[in-house]
């Protein structure tokens, strides 16, 4: 017979007994609920394995129930595939980090996540300035051929971190409304060159209107250097990590 754990989707602050739906990881309609202890519950729902694919459906499934949860709740997010083989280790959890979860819901309270992603729409515009403001960059496109692959390697580094320098330089003035309204922010990793800048806000509920108007506001001014992407609001990834250490 297979073992059913518990998967964990993440904690919120509750002294009562909550159902969620037949919304569970998996697809098989697993009911999400609590399990708690003092004031502090796990959002729950079974779990027929002890690892699950980072696959879009299962991360669609995940991010769904904390969507749920959070139309009634602060939720402390866990990270994808948190998995307790009992109910009772998820009780010692709660008990042995009380005040560390408590803290940490006070701080996150009436707070979410909000990111932004802004890219240039030009690349090919985007590499003409740059020529254009690096002599060196500038110089070496104007050479003659043949140029050698150790001249080719080095006009590709010198590009590379004259396109770092321009997006710190261009994406500085960009994040300023948004920092205006933030309680925290982190820069998170985009791996694309047309990304000028990927941040993560921690924003005050009260705040979203105008955290949505800085985001349209920007749009409308660089529309046609820009694509301005807001995502959220989100329970706060970016700004909470809980280590689970059943055995402690």
């Amino acid at each position: 017979m297979k073992h059913v754990g518990k998967y964990i989707y993440g904690i919120i602050s509750s002294n009562g007994a909550e159902n969620f739906g037949p919304i569970g990881i998996g697809g098989q309609s697993d009911e999400v609920m609590t399990l708690g202890s003092e004031g502090l519950a796990a959002v729950v729902s079974n779990a027929s394995m002890d690892h699950y694919v980072l696959s879009r459906e299962n991360m669609t499934a995940h991010m769904k129930v904390i969507e749920k949860v959070m139309e009634l709740y602060n939720i402390l997010p866990m990270r994808f595939c948190t998995v307790a083989d009992t109910s009772d280790e998820i009780i010692s959890f709660l008990e042995r980090n009380s005040k560390e979860l408590t803290d940490l819901l006070r701080d996150m309270d009436g707070k979410v996540e909000m990111d932004i992603k802004v890219r240039w729409k030009d690349m090919k515009k985007i590499y003409q300035e740059i020529a254009q403001e690096n002599r060196k960059i500038r110089d070496l496109k104007s050479a003659k051929p043949p140029q050698t692959q150790r001249d080719l390697i080095h006009a590709g580094e010198l590009v590379a971190a004259a396109l770092e320098k321009k997006k710190a330089a261009e994406g500085e003035g960009y994040l300023v409304p948004f920092k205006k309204l933030a309680k925290g922010s982190k820069t998170m990793e985009s791996g694309a060159d047309e990304v000028v800048i990927h941040e993560a806000f921690l924003i005050d509920k009260d705040w979203l209107k105008e955290f949505d108007q800085s985001a349209e506001k920007l749009a409308e001014k660089f529309g046609d250097r820009l694509d301005v992407k807001s995502v959220g609001p989100m329970a706060p990834f970016s700004f909470v990590t809980l280590q689970l250490h059943w055995n402690e």
